[in-house]
């Protein structure tokens, strides 16, 4: 089952605002390829796109087949050009931009090599930068006792990040790596619960609709009773780089 990102753009917008750990990772090698036009593949909202901007100012396309995520990115008013369009036949000439990133993107795309052949294709020069999630962070995570299908939906979705990391080496990026970066600590209140009441993530848009609900009803009574569980969550990305 596919996420219909037209239909949840206004709230998806409104619960991930936060600031992200990668974002600084991704600002760096930005900076050290000296990056003037940008690409972002799968751009959603636009809240990356404007964190990277507000640190270093470039020429910037944010792409997104969601025209509803697109209507969320324009009200920002961003000095970008939006495009609605595929990762994997991505309607650009070859060797336009010099940086591309694409954050929380490839679980959607299941043609990976297609999407990495086309990330190198219209790079010119200069670095590719994918951020995802790593399986061990997918089986670990909390949520796992309170929604039994969390991890299942996850891994069938997530490639491996060594799988990812060989893509690109295919589509003939050089010096690939991986880095991993946690988030601070967040604890499991009343606010948490209500984010997740509202699929903060796309996990639980897939989680089945009973499931779910009763999930959430359980996380509910253990907050209302215990106002702040004794456990917090981490979010912990996986940055894969790699240069044209």
């Amino acid at each position: 089952m596919d996420v219909d990102y037209d239909r949840i753009a206004v709230g998806y917008d409104a619960h991930r605002r936060s600031v992200n750990p990668y974002m600084a990772p991704i600002i760096e090698l930005a900076r050290r390829c000296a990056a003037q036009s940008i690409l972002e593949v799968g751009a959603g909202t636009g809240n990356c796109t404007a964190a990277l901007l507000a640190a270093h100012p470039a020429r910037v396309t944010a792409l997104d087949r969601s025209a509803g995520m697109l209507r969320q990115a324009r009200e920002k008013r961003l000095h970008i050009r939006l495009t609605q369009g595929d990762a994997t036949a991505l309607p650009f000439k070859s060797g336009v931009f010099d940086f591309l990133l694409a954050v929380y993107v490839i679980h959607h795309v299941p043609a990976l090599d297609r999407l990495m052949s086309e990330s190198y294709r219209v790079l010119e020069r200069g670095c590719a930068v994918f951020v995802t999630a790593s399986h061990s962070f997918i089986v670990h995570h909390p949520m796992n006792r309170y929604f039994p299908s969390f991890s299942a939906v996850d891994c069938a979705r997530f490639p491996h990040e060594d799988a990812v990391a060989e893509a690109m080496r295919r589509a003939g990026f050089m010096d690939v790596a991986c880095t991993i970066v946690h988030g601070q600590p967040r604890p499991v209140d009343a606010a948490y619960a209500e984010q997740v009441a509202a699929k903060f993530i796309s996990t639980y848009e897939l989680i089945p609709r009973r499931e779910f609900s009763e999930g959430l009803a359980r996380l509910r009574r253990d907050v209302e009773k215990d106002g702040v569980l004794d456990f917090t969550i981490t979010l912990e990305s996986v940055i894969i780089h790699g240069r044209r």
